[in-house]
């Protein structure tokens, strides 16, 4: 069985066992190029227009040429079903399009089309099938053949690289590899400067987080001197200006390659209590890390449109009820001394039944959320009598309560929730969830709201309302 190997991105180069092919004549070797260009096949006519202009007529000289071009061909490929005809088509047979670079990176491609990433094992398919498209593409395809049907085809090729590049790079960015991102997005941005101005935006955020303001400036600088030379255009004003912050260290965190999300390293850094400069962590951290920040935001996405606290505690729940197995969610407003019962959601033990009767109590009523007010931290228990007073046939239920800060910068209220007891022990990826459930509602919510149809020291408003 022999061994062929064609070779096209960068230079081309065809072997058998080894050995280069010798083609015996420039238009055997235009043939085998042309038709490996159009896997699906191309007529006589065709070949001719595009080979050897003004022999597009068949006449005994050009269908001579034509035939001898194609045994050459099949000749020096080693067998006659090397080439085949069907349905008036000249083609390359499947294996000899099988034995290309330009075949194999077009599988890859496909393959990280196709790659399930709903699967826990898709996106690392993805990523593998993108990596083996990049790694073939050893520069442009055809480089030595200048016919305007190797340029419409060497566009082509470089459009597949310069996509999966970037693909790639936004893969490693949403997994907080930093510099495999960035590696993959200078090459796009090399095999096409002119893919989009934004990349050169988030290249330049990128190499400011990574490596260095002057790493970021020079890049911006090469792209002027590009953009002035070669096109007599000048940059984008929001270009330039964030060059200008760039230079005056006014570093704003960059947001994910190719989206408006915020970057997930930096996401990941602040999950962990890391300095934006500074992280060590292993592999099992930073995923943690960043599905609790996908998790934050998502929430924050959730409440954008809520207006009331009713609205508020059921997308809370709604957003991390199922990720946290909660079954239900309380929000107490803490007016001097007293817990006044706001919001309600979801299943509601039979424990906290009399809260909802009183609509308020005493704040030392409520050992768990008493500690909240008093150390200004989050408490979790896993027995639901340290949230609230219960008889001695209580059925042990797991309950947290966290602090939620208003805009002056005081403690306002506390969300408490609840779930079952085999859930298990708060893990502390739940207890960073919960804290920036209070965060975003602290943040979200006016004063005022918070006392929305609530009664206040004052005696104003009306009683509180509960969900289902």
């Amino acid at each position: 069985m022999h061994e062929l190997k064609i070779v096209t991105f960068g230079h081309a180069r065809v072997t058998l066992d080894g050995r280069d092919i010798v083609w015996h004549a420039a238009s055997a070797r235009e043939l085998f190029f042309y038709l490996l260009s159009f896997p699906d096949g191309r007529s006589q006519h065709d070949v001719a227009s595009a080979l050897w202009p003004g022999e597009e007529t068949e006449t005994v000289a050009s269908n001579n040429r034509f035939r001898v071009a194609l045994h050459r061909v099949r000749a020096a490929l080693g067998h006659l079903e090397s080439v085949f005809k069907a349905y008036d088509r000249y083609q390359l047979s499947p294996e000899v399009l099988a034995a290309s670079d330009v075949y194999a990176m077009q599988v890859a491609v496909q393959d990280a089309q196709s790659a399930d990433t709903g699967l826990p094992t898709g996106t690392q398919v993805t990523r593998q099938a993108l990596q083996q498209a990049v790694d073939l593409y050893g520069g442009e395809y055809l480089p030595d053949v200048r016919a305007e049907w190797a340029s419409t085809a060497r566009e082509e090729y470089k459009g597949s690289y310069v996509r999966a590049t970037l693909e790639l790079s936004m893969l490693h960015c949403e997994a907080a590899e930093c510099n495999l991102a960035i590696r993959h997005l200078a090459q796009a941005l090399r095999a096409d400067p002119l893919i989009g101005e934004n990349y050169h935006q988030d290249l330049m955020a990128c190499l400011a987080s990574v490596e260095s303001k002057y790493a970021a400036v020079e890049h911006y600088r090469r792209f002027i001197k590009y953009l002035r030379s070669d096109l007599a255009d000048t940059p984008m004003l929001e270009t330039t200006a964030l060059a200008e912050r760039l230079k005056e260290d006014d570093f704003t965190c960059p947001h994910q390659i190719g989206t408006h999300a915020p970057c997930p390293r930096y996401l990941a850094q602040r999950a962990v209590g890391a300095t934006l400069f500074d992280i060590e962590l292993d592999g099992t951290e930073v995923h943690d890390a960043l599905g609790r920040a996908q998790l934050g935001l998502g929430l924050a996405d959730a409440l954008q449109p809520a207006e009331t606290l009713d609205e508020v505690a059921h997308l809370t729940l709604e957003a991390l009820g199922a990720t946290m197995q909660l079954e239900s969610l309380f929000i107490f407003l803490v007016d001097e001394g007293v817990l006044r019962v706001s919001q309600v959601w979801g299943e509601i033990p039979p424990e906290f039944h009399p809260l909802l009767e009183f609509g308020s109590l005493p704040l030392d009523a409520v050992a768990l959320c008493r500690q909240v007010v008093q150390t200004g931290e989050a408490q979790y228990a896993e027995n639901i009598a340290l949230l609230v007073a219960a008889g001695l046939d209580t059925q042990p239920t797991s309950a947290g309560a966290v602090p939620i800060v208003g805009q002056t910068g005081t403690l306002e209220a506390v969300l408490a929730v609840s779930r079952p007891p085999r859930v298990g022990a708060w893990t502390a990826h739940e207890q960073a969830l919960l804290a920036q459930a209070a965060r975003t509602l602290g943040f979200t919510l006016r004063k005022e709201l918070l006392y929305l149809g609530v009664p206040n020291s004052a005696g104003k408003g009306s009683p509180a309302v509960t969900g289902p």
